[in-house]
């Protein structure tokens, strides 16, 4: 039998567009339930399902371009296995992160340094400090937004089941529009990595960067995917 892990690049082909418009709709629906309905438990879920329809039409995306995600360690289970999708996930936050911090370094190199004092070595220490201080916070909201994403999938159950662990879990008592927005930005910033990879791959883009910029943007993304995520596992993610 064919699966989405077994299909070439090339049988691949728009296949993720198909899966992202499916992800929308799950979305629109969340939002129709927390609206309308003020049905946050329900609604939260749908967000977390949307997230990782986003994550599937990610990875369909890359092995068409010929990314090589499908020989990262444990591929196989991408589009059965739940949990590792939530995983995959925070490995997009990391990423968003590191490409934050990097669009903030770049900005503050054309800004007036903070101190400009004619002792050249407090200058050096005072500024890289405020450089530091910049560029580690998309770190530092990035390791919160990942403790919440290491709890997606229980979260996603809590959300459509009646449990009892030492006392009865009700999903309409444990969810509110408070956790219902935080699961909104988690899963905004996942829709956001795809529209961004897309972009990469835009016939479009060459009307708004040079052809060498587009070309170094998609050898860079194979790079850290066939060389950097080699070996990796996703097992050692949440120890």
């Amino acid at each position: 039998m064919q699966r989405f892990i077994n299909l070439s690049p090339k049988q691949s082909e728009n296949l993720d567009k198909v899966i992202y418009k499916n992800a929308l709709q799950l979305k629109k629906d969340a939002f129709t339930l927390a609206e309308s309905r003020k049905s946050y438990s329900s609604a939260t879920s749908l967000l977390i399902l949307s997230s990782e329809e986003v994550i599937k039409a990610t990875l369909v995306l890359l092995h068409n371009k010929n990314c090589e995600v499908y020989k990262i360690k444990d591929a196989k289970k991408f589009f059965t296995n739940h949990k590792i999708r939530h995983q995959i996930a925070q490995l997009i936050e990391m990423g968003s992160a590191f490409i934050e911090a990097l669009d903030i370094f770049e900005k503050r190199k054309d800004k007036k340094k903070f101190l400009n004092s004619k002792y050249k070595m407090l200058n050096t220490i005072v500024n890289g400090f405020m450089d530091f201080n910049d560029t580690i916070k998309p770190f530092i909201t990035s390791s919160e937004r990942i403790k919440k994403l290491e709890e997606f999938d229980n979260l996603k159950n809590q959300g459509l089941y009646v449990d009892y662990q030492d006392k009865l879990g009700i999903p309409q008592e444990s969810f509110n529009q408070e956790l219902f927005n935080q699961t909104k930005e988690l899963t905004n910033r996942i829709f956001k990595f795809y529209k961004g990879i897309n972009l990469i791959y835009h016939p479009s883009l060459k009307n708004h960067l040079p052809e060498r910029k587009i070309k170094k943007h998609q050898n860079d993304l194979k790079l850290f995917i066939n060389d950097a995520l080699k070996g990796f596992s996703f097992k050692s993610l949440n120890n």
